[in-house]
């Protein structure tokens, strides 16, 4: 998502130099929305992995 963000900057930059001033809003909503789906998804997938190991911890522990 870093990656992203350096873009967006590249971009909010070029915009500014160019004189499109009416599409750096939009490009500073695009970064916000693209951020935070990163982070939404970061955290589910790290959440489903430590339930998955959770659960195979479990299965693992009752077997014994």
């Amino acid at each position: 998502m870093i990656i992203f963000g350096i873009v967006g900057l590249i971009m909010l930059f070029w915009f500014a130099l160019v004189g499109l001033w009416k599409l750096i809003p939009w490009l500073i909503l695009a970064v916000i929305i693209t951020s935070t789906l990163g982070f939404i998804i970061d955290h589910v997938l790290l959440g489903l992995l430590i339930f998955v190991i959770a659960v195979i911890m479990y299965v693992i522990g009752k077997k014994e």
